[in-house]
């Protein structure tokens, strides 16, 4: 069962929600589905992301898409910027610093959302770069469309932390846009890390927790050090969010393959490489938390 937890806060930006079954294109050539497009690839980075005028919403949007039951509970967020929809880059890698965000610290404070969301998970010490809950690498792609930031990284100071920010607007059928998140923090493309080398084991969690806003189709993947690149992942879908962000706990036992019946097995959650979080369609993604009990990311 996925465990929902709502949060108000405060988007302004136009979103529409295209569906399509996507994966995210390899780098150095390689492709893991879909057509090809510009794309734009980034390390983990303190980026501002350009804000646009901001609307305020006190209604709850409706909860829609997930597989399997629901159950929701209000609760109250901080508020998020719109971002102006811009032209994607060519394909590349990269990864710039960044700064201290306004009104918080660059090193140990708590995550963004604030970590009381879930009593499962008390506060982490943070990285002194930027990070999501520890997670500092994050390579981002955008195929059949453009992204926002185009390149660089997608965090961006918020509170007494970070978050990830990104907008991906597609063309049609077949675009996707992706942020990869390496959970041992070294990047195939920004550190030229193995995946198999570096994938960790996570099968002693049930799920994992996650303080986010979409708007538009957005799924999450598990990838493995054996497979980290294709289309065939097992994934989870993450509910539409409108104007909120809220949070969730997506259970492993939740998470399927395309057209599959099955949940991943100890061979998969004990090989994980990467959290993928890919957007299926013209969406506004925030992530404030992603959180696996058991689990701290190394800083190094």
């Amino acid at each position: 069962m996925i465990r929902v937890g709502w949060r108000r806060a405060f988007v302004a930006c136009a979103w529409l929600t295209a569906c399509t079954d996507s994966s995210r294109a390899g780098g150095a050539g390689a492709t893991d589905g879909g057509p090809m497009g510009s794309a734009s690839m980034a390390g983990a980075a303190g980026y501002t992301a350009a804000t646009g005028s901001t609307a305020m919403a006190g209604s709850t949007a409706a909860m829609a898409g997930a597989s399997g039951s629901l159950a929701t509970t209000m609760g109250a967020s901080g508020g998020v910027g719109a971002v102006a929809a811009g032209s994607g880059g060519s394909a590349g890698a990269a990864g710039a610093s960044a700064g201290t965000p306004a009104g918080g610290d660059d090193a140990g404070g708590d995550d963004a959302g604030g970590n009381d969301a879930s009593p499962d998970y008390p506060p982490l010490a943070q990285c002194t770069a930027p990070s999501v809950s520890r997670l500092k690498v994050w390579e981002m792609q955008v195929v059949g469309g453009t992204q926002v930031p185009a390149n660089g990284s997608p965090l961006r100071g918020a509170g007494n932390g970070y978050e990830l920010f990104v907008t991906w607007t597609l063309a049609g059928a077949g675009g996707y846009g992706t942020a990869n998140a390496p959970l041992n923090n070294m990047g195939q493309y920004t550190s030229g890390a193995n995946p198999a080398q570096n994938a960790v084991d996570i099968s002693s969690a049930p799920g994992v927790f996650l303080e986010y806003g979409a708007t538009g189709d957005t799924y999450m993947q598990i990838r493995t050090g054996t497979v980290p690149h294709g289309g065939d992942h097992f994934r989870a879908t993450l509910p539409v969010t409108g104007t909120e962000v809220k949070t969730i706990t997506l259970n492993f036992a939740d998470f399927r393959r395309p057209g599959g019946a099955t949940p991943p097995g100890p061979d998969i959650l004990k090989d994980v490489f990467s959290f993928t979080f890919v957007g299926g369609g013209t969406t506004t993604l925030t992530l404030r938390q992603v959180r696996v009990r058991g689990f701290i990311p190394p800083c190094n």
